[in-house]
């Protein structure tokens, strides 16, 4: 029994160690020692999502089954063949090192992730190959190098700020030829597929398929330098001897870098180290950039659609303020003429007391007797009064706007 289990320990490691993420079998038991191994063969950040966790879930875990993992800084130093120190043992513990601590289940894994389907559409690509020359270049790449030689030919200057000098242009070295060379393989990788690639507004490179654009930059790294100062310089003068400026040094390592926003797994910086070249990570950039296209194109139809029925509430919510503004508009203008009416009914009981008073009918009052002012007061009463005109009320309701009244 105990040999079968090693067995099964054993074969499971096997499988956990050839899995890529997002491949791992429901069901598959992981141990201490099948973590302890893996957490030293590629970033929390990338074993994570074969466990269906975080990385900071997953960190919680190698914490608490005490499993050394990398430091901070790790793989960086790795990529860059720089020293990264004795690799810990790991511990002894009661439970032994193939003690199950993590069983990967249904729940905890997609169906698809985005990994799986650039690595299978890596394998239905044409592998992307990168000339060793530049031989019917991409319009992209023809179009930056006939601009490097009109800059030659013209003699043109360009400003150093390393050196802090004006610099001569010179042809293109060979750095620089590579670099055109890897973008003539990515751009015509890209238009195999059906995208095509061009520049921005901005001056970016941009993959577009139908409505859908990427931008994206193939530069070499920079790092900072430190640079002696001139004794004749004026900061010499005031820093004194011995001082340095800092300033920007090209590496030849390169860096391609995707610059519009991409969803959760999707790679998006693929950075040279001392092991791996961008001339093999081409074909992972291509099928990255392809595979991303209709999520992008599904994500901007949801915003679309997001757009539409907002544009709809706003609508319809204005269409409500502007009925209840006309109906309160409406319901004052009812309530004007309620008190026209109300001041027509004061008047005419006041003009009845004024009949019944002891009058000279024929005197005179400014050109009219007291008989014509009795008239003229019984047509301003009916002219004022609304309900002397009942259809009128109505008329004038209607000519209510909801601009009517200022406020």
């Amino acid at each position: 029994m105990e040999q079968q289990s090693e067995g099964n320990c054993a074969l499971a490691h096997r499988k956990c160690m050839k899995a890529d993420a997002g491949t791992m079998e429901p069901g598959t038991a992981i141990t201490r020692q099948v973590i302890y191994d893996l957490v030293w063969k590629e970033p929390l950040t990338h074993l994570s999502r074969k466990f269906g966790l975080s990385d900071q879930g997953l960190a919680k875990l190698c914490k608490r089954e005490q499993i050394p993992r990398p430091a901070q800084g790790y793989w960086n130093k790795l990529a860059a063949g720089k020293p990264t120190g004795t690799k810990p043992a790991l511990p002894v513990d009661a439970r032994g090192a193939d003690t199950v601590v993590f069983r990967i289940t249904a729940a905890s894994q997609s169906p698809t992730t985005p990994r799986a389907e650039v690595d299978q559409l890596k394998a239905d690509l044409p592998q992307v190959r990168v000339s060793e020359r530049l031989a019917n270049p991409h319009p992209v790449v023809a179009e930056r190098v006939a601009f490097r030689e009109a800059e030659v030919r013209e003699g043109k200057k360009r400003y150093d700020y390393s050196a802090e000098v004006w610099k001569q242009i010179s042809p293109l070295d060979s750095a620089e030829r590579r670099l055109l060379r890897i973008l003539d393989a990515i751009c015509k990788g890209l238009e195999t597929r059906g995208a095509a690639v061009g520049e921005n507004d901005r001056g970016e490179l941009v993959a577009t398929i139908g409505q859908d654009k990427i931008a994206f930059q193939l530069r070499y790294r920079m790092k900072q330098v430190k640079i002696p100062i001139d004794p004749a310089d004026w900061r010499s003068k005031l820093r004194g001897k011995d001082t340095f400026r800092r300033g920007l040094e090209l590496t030849d390592e390169l860096i391609f870098e995707i610059k519009t926003w991409m969803p959760a797994g999707f790679r998006r910086n693929w950075r040279e180290g001392s092991t791996h070249r961008l001339e093999e990570q081409a074909g992972d950039v291509v099928a990255t950039m392809l595979v991303a296209f209709p999520v992008l194109a599904a994500r901007r139809e949801e915003r679309e659609e997001q757009g539409r029925q907002f544009k709809i509430r706003e609508k319809q919510r204005r269409q409500h303020e502007e009925r209840q503004r006309l109906n309160r508009n409406r319901f004052r203008r009812l309530a004007e003429l309620a008190q026209e009416s109300r001041e027509a009914a004061l008047v005419r009981d006041f003009v009845a007391t004024l009949r019944d008073a002891d009058l000279d009918q024929e005197k005179m009052i400014d050109d009219m007797t007291v008989e014509q002012w009795l008239e003229w007061i019984d047509a301003a009463i009916a002219d004022h009064d609304p309900l002397s005109r009942p259809a009128s009320v109505f008329e004038s309701i209607a000519s209510v706007h909801h601009w009517t009244y200022p406020n």
